[in-house]
């Protein structure tokens, strides 16, 4: 596989996970977040779709867009000027977010969220207004690295 086709693949498993991090943040969230209890908030992310998502969406997606951003330093370290520079922000932005993805993200909701019974009410209304804001910063870097890979998609097919 060429360093044109991993680009693409790359672009196309960023869209899903914009898509899915869009709907995420605009619909789901919203349905568990607000008066979310320490007795209460497993039930509400089962409620709402998170807990399955989390389980049949993001292991699928998130760590594929992980490997192919690797991959697209990769060959982008091989090109020279402005698409080298482009590409490679494409794909170490997107690296940069997977490691907040699966250093923070990804335990909070795990051990926290999912297993919430034994936190204090404070403390959990706190670390879920905090997940809630920071997420979609990764949103924010998922478009970064998006347009920063179809740009450079497009310089290198126009020549």
């Amino acid at each position: 596989m060429g360093p044109h086709s991993v680009l693409w693949l790359f672009i196309f498993f960023l869209s899903l996970g914009i898509g899915g991090g869009l709907y995420e943040t605009l619909v789901v969230y919203p349905s568990w977040k607000k008066g979310a209890t320490p007795q209460s908030l497993p039930q509400r992310l089962k409620d709402s779709g998170q807990a399955l998502a989390a389980r049949r969406f993001w292991p699928f997606i998130s760590p594929t867009t992980a490997l192919l951003a690797m991959i697209n330093v990769y060959f982008a370290w091989q090109r020279t000027g402005f698409v080298r520079e482009l590409w490679l922000a494409a794909a170490i932005a997107i690296v940069l977010k997977s490691v907040g993805t699966y250093t923070y993200f990804a335990p909070t909701m795990i051990r926290k969220f999912e297993k919430s019974e034994s936190l204090d009410p404070a403390e959990l209304t706190k670390s879920v207004d905090r997940w809630t804001a920071l997420s979609p910063v990764r949103l924010c870097v998922e478009l970064f690295g998006w347009m920063a890979a179809v740009w450079t998609l497009w310089l290198i097919a126009k020549g």
